[in-house]
């Protein structure tokens, strides 16, 4: 199976609370449709178009660069503005009276084209459908919430718990990946190469315009790495810690259902960022839990049912850590904060058309599914579901 193979082949169009829009208020609202652009990258030209700083324009929640995706974003008595061109569009919709905040999105609503199908996998899709809109799948973070590993970047986090922080900060900034665009790639190892030489290495950020003031500090403080992630951008930092954090939540929940679910009730799909299990069937739980899995602040905090504790002690233990050393000390912009999130995840609306010959692979087929998610849920995770393995593993 292959999805975004063409950028048309996914379709997200972010869901505002129904009163959220207004005729009047003190922030402007701007739709957002983008192509091969983040979310960051088109607010930035938002803000350029408005003629204020990049910090002044928020929105609900960050969107892949791949696919069309449509969002919105607000900014403070901002101006009216109505920009297209093949990548990007952006126009003002209304008023509201506050800035966006994640609060404000009632989920997404998608239409995907799942390509190079064999007739087999177009079957297995077509069987998991009842099962999948009665049931739902484990509420896994997929794989766009892991560009760390994609970047060659690894987990930030776990150097710092470990104490590893300069090498931390150095992975962050310079691993090369072969995802990196070219200027991305040539900054990365002209840093690599110049690691150490604080005044090269500031030097160098300049020339490429990124993280100038970290080895401006590192330069007057050559030791101070903890210092130095001050001057990492707050948003990049907090990419790293949700990663981590996100990876601890999926270990131990693919660790419950592995354990959960006899061999003929579950499948996995493996990924980059590991193996996960689903169920043929519903998601079993223990009553206690009320159909939730938190996930975990510092030190376990927010994790109060037993089993649920020891799940996270299982997988940290395999890190080479404790409970007690899931805290990272002195190193600003990661700390673990405890969050609620569900176990099971149901699409609604979920539909799919019949198959069709897929023209970019020979002698396969396509399928054009659509559906509605709450925020925090992926698209390709229910789509890889509905065409995950046949047998039991």
């Amino acid at each position: 199976m292959k999805l975004k193979q063409r950028q048309t082949d996914f379709r997200v169009e972010e869901l505002l609370r129904g009163d959220f829009l207004r005729p009047r208020g003190a922030h402007r609202v701007y739709r957002v449709t983008k192509r091969k652009h983040t979310s960051v990258e088109a607010a930035r030209v938002l803000s350029d178009l408005a003629g204020v700083a990049a910090r002044e324009v928020s929105m609900a929640g960050l969107k892949d660069r791949q696919g069309v995706t449509r969002q919105y974003m607000t900014i403070p008595g901002g101006r009216e503005v109505s920009y297209r061109d093949l990548r990007l569009g952006i126009e003002t919709v209304g008023f509201s009276e506050r800035r966006l905040e994640s609060r404000d999105s009632q989920g997404n609503a998608f239409a995907v084209i799942a390509r190079d199908l064999s007739r087999v996998e177009v079957e297995r899709l077509r069987a998991s459908l009842e099962a999948v809109r009665e049931h739902g799948l484990p509420n896994y973070f997929d794989e766009q919430r892991f560009g760390n590993l994609r970047h060659n970047q690894g987990w930030i986090v776990r150097h710092l718990l470990h104490g590893r922080i300069e090498r931390g900060l150095r992975r962050m900034l310079s691993a090369v990946s072969d995802h990196d665009r070219a200027e991305t790639r040539a900054f990365k190892s002209a840093l690599h190469r110049c690691w150490g030489d604080w005044s090269a290495c500031r030097d160098v950020a300049g020339r490429f315009g990124k993280h100038h003031s970290v080895f401006e500090h590192l330069r007057r403080a050559p030791h101070d790495f903890a210092g130095a992630f001050r001057h990492v951008a707050t948003r990049e930092r907090l990419i790293h810690l949700y990663a981590w954090q996100s990876h601890l939540w999926n270990r131990a929940l693919a660790m419950h259902l592995g354990r959960s679910l006899p061999g003929g009730e579950r499948f996995a799909l493996r990924g980059r960022e590991g193996r996960l299990v689903f169920p043929r069937g519903a998601c079993p739980a223990p009553d206690p839990w009320g159909g939730t899995f938190p996930l975990t602040g510092a030190r376990l905090q927010g994790v109060t049912h037993a089993d649920q504790r020891s799940l996270y002690t299982e997988v940290l233990a395999a890190m080479g850590l404790r409970p007690a050393q899931l805290a990272v000390e002195g190193v600003p912009g990661f700390a673990l904060k405890p969050e609620e999130r569900g176990l099971v995840v149901r699409p609604s609306e979920l539909r799919a058309r019949p198959t069709e010959p897929d023209r970019e692979n020979r002698d396969r087929r396509l399928v054009r599914l659509s559906f509605r998610l709450p925020r925090g849920a992926y698209a390709t995770l229910v789509v890889r579901r509905l065409v995950g393995p046949p047998r039991a593993s």
